[in-house]
């Protein structure tokens, strides 16, 4: 008999019986009677591996996990997944189960381990504002409970769901589990192994479009996240705000459906942004309640994120004092939205560090959220490539010249060759600030040396592979020298 279970007063343990029944295998008895011991955790890093571990050997485009079994052995893996008909050699203190495909056997281990806690889990996902969405969760749902699990970082895809999954411990009380896609299918097959108790979509835009090809295809594929957890039972919040989510209002008849919004009458979780005061005032036309909340991190597109994050909280039963006890330990996410004072003196300026990735809702975002934090100031946006746009790249980039001439920004720093696109068409609609392209990091923190000056706040914003975090750095150095 396994030893793993939910036995009252029982500690779940990740078994070598476990693991046989997650991966569909069967242990030999005699394996079965001995006594091995449970794996103190599960890794696909070789670098993680530690004494009594059980180490998967994934495969990737530029590496083979299965080159570093030998090494995960030495350092004291206690199990190794492997791939069938792999070479492996003769490990004498390590069991071994092998597999068609190690990457699917991650998943379904995580699967497995999940569905042994009964806590509640939310799926966050959308085109935009993920992340920060996650994190306002995370932290609104600290007032009430002590132990949160949240993904790290932004491992919202095929490896990383899995790995946050394998970071669940009895001491949980929720988890908030970021889900990325960037091809058709990969939502559903997401949310099977999340299995999700309540979910919310930040907003529908471009993403991925070079496998998701187009926006209504995005919709599609995005919505799956709240119709899955709502034909299951569980609670959904429902962006009335954003055109392509609403019709979910609509069409969801299961489950629990909470709406919110800003702008749509109708929403039954109303907020209200003060930009200059920085708070929210959110009405809950269920309850005929009103609480205003300070806002942790600026702009519209924030807020936004934080009415989403408050609508589901109050739908699992949070107070207003505890989302306010929450919000009040919200850390932002390096790189995202994040408003920072550097230097003295002659050199003390603001930049909107918004650089680890970019499509052209959030640029937009980012260019309105500048123009906020810049008042009466000079504006300088330096903005990299938005990658993975797919046929229609060069429009998206064009168009943003719409929200830079909204903003009137003083000068436009283009940095990436689908750049160029949107340098020509500053040209073309005559914009008369200051505007250029360069060809590289340092070409473009120069330049900004040269002309930004005490008080001017300047936004750096790019796809996270175009590394925009470069000039922030270079930038920050030389302002505080």
């Amino acid at each position: 008999m396994s030893t793993f279970g939910k036995t009252a007063g029982f500690q779940p343990q990740i078994t070598p019986d476990f693991v046989a029944r997650a991966l569909g295998l069967t242990l030999p008895p005699a394996l079965l009677a001995s006594s091995i011991e449970c794996f103190t955790s599960v890794t696909t890093d070789s670098r993680k591996v530690q004494p009594g571990c059980l180490f998967v050997a994934l495969k990737g485009d530029n590496f083979d996990g299965h080159t570093f079994v030998n090494q995960a052995i030495h350092q004291g893996a206690r199990g190794i997944v492997c791939q069938r008909g792999s070479a492996v050699g003769e490990p004498q203190s390590a069991l071994v189960y092998t597999v068609d495909d190690t990457l699917n056997a991650f998943r379904k281990m995580a699967a497995a381990w999940r569905r042994e806690f009964s806590i509640p889990f939310i799926a966050v996902a959308g085109a935009v504002g993920k992340t920060t969405t996650k994190e306002l969760l995370t932290a609104i749902l600290s007032g009430k409970f002590t132990h949160v699990l949240k993904t790290q970082g932004s491992q919202n895809g095929f490896v990383g769901i899995p790995m946050t999954m394998f970071d669940l411990r009895p001491e949980h009380e929720a988890a908030v589990i970021e889900v990325g896609i960037d091809e058709i299918g990969a939502m559903r097959q997401h949310m099977e192994l999340v299995a999700a108790t309540a979910s919310l979509l930040t907003t529908i835009g471009p993403e991925h479009l070079e496998k998701l090809r187009d926006v209504p295809t995005v919709a599609q594929e995005e919505g799956i996240a709240l119709s899955f957890v709502a034909h299951s039972g569980g609670l959904v919040a429902i962006n009335l705000d954003d055109p392509w989510i609403k019709p979910h209002a609509k069409t969801i008849r299961s489950g629990t459906k909470l709406t919110y919004g800003m702008d749509d009458a109708e929403a039954q979780i109303k907020g209200s942004y003060d930009s200059q005061a920085g708070t929210l005032r959110v009405q809950n036309t269920l309850k005929n309640e009103t609480a205003t909340y300070p806002l942790p991190i600026a702009g519209l597109h924030n807020a936004r994120n934080a009415l989403a994050a408050i609508a589901i909280a109050t739908g699992l039963g949070l107070t207003s004092s505890e989302i306010r006890d929450g919000l009040q330990k919200f850390k932002n996410p390096d790189g995202r939205s994040e408003v920072r004072e550097i230097g003295k003196g002659n050199r003390k300026i603001r930049v909107v560090c918004d650089y680890y990735n970019a499509n052209p809702t959030s640029t937009e975002a980012g260019l309105d959220l500048l123009d906020l934090v810049a008042k009466k100031s000079k504006r300088f946006a330096c903005l990299a490539d938005m990658l993975e746009l797919g046929t229609d790249e060069e429009k998206f980039h064009r168009d943003l010249s719409g929200p830079i001439l909204k903003h009137s920004v003083e000068h436009v720093f283009l940095y990436g060759t689908r750049m160029k696109a949107l340098q020509d068409e500053l040209k073309k609609k005559n914009f008369s600030k200051d505007f250029r392209h360069f060809s590289d990091h340092d070409e473009m923190f120069k330049a900004l040396t040269e002309k930004v000056q005490s008080g001017d706040t300047v936004l750096i914003k790019g796809s996270h592979s175009m590394k925009m975090e470069k000039v922030w750095e270079r930038l920050k150095k030389w302002a505080e020298e």
